[in-house]
């Protein structure tokens, strides 16, 4: 009796026991559920286009506007891969990202712009943020439509152009003719006062020399206002011109290397190109302190390269590299649908890179 006493005992303890632990079983599954149901409804209602991604590039989870600003139902996307709706020439970048921020995710940055083609065929510009999700392989992306915003900031550089072309056409077409006016007359003034007052002769002269001196300062702020014209040799002359200019000005080599003739008849292009070079041999001299500068214009099976390398001091963390100089360049790369790299050498130096489709014009906008 004693033992089937301590047995009935042991069998209300066990049930009492399992029946506290089917409670906290029941108390953390609504906790799960509670949480699941927290997260599920922050992520559909993010305010922004969210999606999470598997490690074989698979979307395996997407809020519902990811699908408005797409167009695609959740069934064309969920299981299938984010490369079937980039954009062709931002996926190999895209796919490095992908690979490189499983590796560690430091070695890919965490925002960045790509373009999505949207449904009906559209190319729509994308501003992301993406993290991987702590002990996965998933990562969770953050996508904002900055479509709208592109094209105001082409509209508005495309104006600046504009103006900055119309005055550089003004200087030289205006101001410098009227300059020019004011030489001829200064000199035939100079050559009549030769017999009648020697001294003021050389006056009227050293004006002479004073108006040929603003007419080439004129010529030289137009040059530099408006560079590129719509000839077939526009950017090439241009860019031997900078070199030339640039070793007069600051006394060190800077060489233009061209093999053979790269044809870019579309002014805007080569006018955004030009300044690239400008401003990347501007920060060469002014902060890299170089001496030798090379500027290379190549062409390879219709993919171009504009290189400017050089032999200063280089920079430290090309990663953090800023200033309103270089956000200029990446915009303007940017607006030629062109990829800017600046890479900073081993031996010392830096090396900036602009390589775009030929046959591309300013990168395409959709509004």
């Amino acid at each position: 009796m004693k033992d089937e006493y301590k047995t009935k005992q042991q069998l209300i303890a066990e049930l009492a026991e399992l029946r506290a632990r089917t409670q906290r079983y029941l108390q953390i599954e609504a906790e799960l559920t509670h949480s699941e149901n927290f997260y599920r409804t922050l992520f559909e209602n993010s305010g922004t286009a969210t999606i999470v991604i598997e490690e074989d590039t698979t979307v395996s989870m997407i809020n519902s506007d990811f699908a408005n600003f797409t167009g695609y139902d959740r069934d064309e996307i969920i299981g299938r891969s984010w490369t079937l709706y980039v954009a062709d020439d931002d996926i190999p970048r895209l796919l490095e990202y992908h690979r490189k921020r499983r590796l560690d995710p430091v070695l890919a940055p965490r925002n960045y712009e790509f373009k999505i083609r949207n449904k009906d065929g559209g190319l729509l510009h994308i501003y992301m943020t993406i993290a991987m999700i702590p002990g996965t392989k998933q990562s969770i992306a953050s996508m904002v439509d900055i479509t709208a915003l592109k094209q105001l900031e082409k509209e508005v550089l495309d104006i600046s152009e504009r103006e900055r072309q119309k005055i550089g056409y003004e200087l030289h077409d205006d101001l410098g003719q009227h300059l020019i006016g004011i030489d001829v007359m200064t000199k035939v003034l100079g050559n009549r006062l030769q017999e009648l007052s020697p001294d003021e002769a050389r006056y009227a002269l050293e004006i002479n020399h004073l108006v040929k001196e603003a007419i080439e300062k004129t010529r030289r702020l137009a040059r530099g206002l408006c560079p590129v014209h719509l000839t077939s040799l526009g950017l090439e002359s241009s860019l031997e011109e900078l070199a030339a200019t640039t070793s007069g000005i600051f006394s060190i080599s800077c060489t233009f290397d061209c093999p053979r003739h790269i044809p870019i008849r579309d002014n805007t292009l080569a006018t955004h190109l030009y300044y690239i070079a400008k401003e990347s041999i501007h920060n060469a001299i002014e902060h890299g302190h170089a001496s030798r500068i090379t500027i290379e214009l190549l062409d390879s099976s219709g993919t171009v390269s504009l290189s400017i390398m050089d032999n200063g001091v280089g920079i430290k963390d090309t990663s953090k590299a800023s200033g309103i100089g270089l956000r200029i360049m990446n915009y303007r790369a940017r607006m030629i649908g062109a990829m800017l790299r600046i890479e900073s050498e081993p031996g010392g130096g830096t090396l900036v890179t602009c390589t775009f489709n030929r046959e591309r014009k300013s990168a395409d906008v959709h509004t």
